[in-house]
């Protein structure tokens, strides 16, 4: 039976915008367990754009870019949320200071990861998260739905809300302006985000994949990313042909991302934070899990219309991280031709594509 609440804080201070776009499943969950309560979150600066808009949060809260390195920082965020008067809590990100933070508010009810002897005895419901347990298969939407599970609410599906107002289609719309014509439109986003080293990242692969989506499909390409990985993009499309490609690295913000997926044929990305956007958006999805420490099954883009490419063996030796890796051969391990296939299966294409 789950708990009566009048006001609820869902916390998540850590990860990236993937982490707390698919977040959303558990304020979803929450809102229709209790319609009549006020939800509320606290997220970090970096992450706030995954929940601008969503109609069920009434006041978000942004942490600091780094975690308040003082005991009179932490208390005067305590403070604030204590004059909330908030009935539960939910640490969807645990750490000893958020756990800390939630006690020294004087919340009720907090809700909370276990197996930590540093910080797990201050929470009053424990959660066991999954994928520390040897669980490899469940998604992660659906891990976090245990928080909920918590409280005595029975959840349905995950469901993930991503906000996207008309100007953003607009300006989705006008970006995409300079490809118009015929041919599959086909956005690509090969950056994964920090901590990768972009000076060794597989710009040549990425090209290869680029060239053979244009030669094969006739699609025509637009490439995606932030400011800073604009020169990495640039090069990409070098070494691909700059024919029928469009850099928009660096000109759309997270809702005009999403409503950009939303207006090509097929998104194809790395795991990462943008794939997660575009799934959100309900765009057709190639995800690429190359890389041993990717999970395919707990990170599998949330979409009806999603694919992904695992490639086997990933080429990765044993305990390879992005941030050490020499080389990406998990990359280079994926043929142009494998990914033109996955690509044609989502637009319903049959058969091997007619070069163009």
């Amino acid at each position: 039976m789950s708990l009566p609440l009048r006001k609820i804080l869902i916390i998540h201070t850590g990860g990236g915008i993937g982490d707390v776009l698919l977040s959303t499943a558990v304020v979803q969950a929450l809102g229709e367990a209790y319609p009549d309560s006020q939800i509320d979150f606290l997220c970090q600066s970096r992450t706030a754009a995954a929940l601008t808009g969503h109609p069920l949060i009434q006041e978000r809260f942004e942490w600091p870019e780094r975690r308040p390195q003082s005991l009179n920082s932490l208390l005067q965020w305590a403070m604030l949320l204590r004059g909330k008067n908030y009935d539960a809590s939910l640490v969807l990100w645990s750490n000893t200071q958020v756990a800390w933070l939630t006690f020294l508010a004087g919340i009720p009810i907090r809700v909370g990861q276990d197996s930590r002897l540093a910080y797990s005895f201050l929470y009053t419901h424990k959660v066991r998260v999954r994928s520390e347990h040897g669980d490899e298969h469940s998604h992660w939407s659906e891990i976090l739905l245990d928080f909920v599970r918590a409280l005595g609410v029975d959840p349905g599906p995950p469901q993930i809300h991503l906000e996207i107002a008309q100007g953003h289609r607009e300006r989705a719309a006008a970006l995409l302006e300079p490809l118009a014509g015929p041919g599959p439109l086909i956005a690509f986003h090969p950056f994964k985000g920090p901590p990768v080293p972009l000076q060794r990242w597989p710009l040549t692969v990425f090209a290869d994949w680029l060239r053979a989506l244009r030669h094969e499909l006739g699609a025509r390409l637009v490439v995606t990313g932030s400011p800073g990985e604009k020169p990495y993009a640039d090069q990409i499309i070098e070494l691909a042909g700059p024919e029928h490609v469009l850099n928009l690295a660096g000109q759309t913000d997270l809702a005009t991302l999403a409503a950009l997926a939303q207006q090509v044929d097929v998104f194809v990305c790395p795991d990462s934070g943008p794939m997660h956007v575009a799934a959100a958006a309900g765009a057709r999805v190639l995800g690429i899990y190359a890389m041993e420490e990717d999970f395919p099954r707990r990170w599998a883009p949330l979409s009806e219309e999603a694919r992904v490419l695992r490639p086997q063996p990933t080429g990765c030796p044993p305990g390879c991280r992005k941030p050490a890796c020499l080389d990406f051969r998990c990359y280079r391990s994926v043929p142009p031709q494998r990914v033109v296939e996955e690509v044609a299966a989502l637009l319903g294409l049959h058969g091997r594509p007619g070069a163009k």
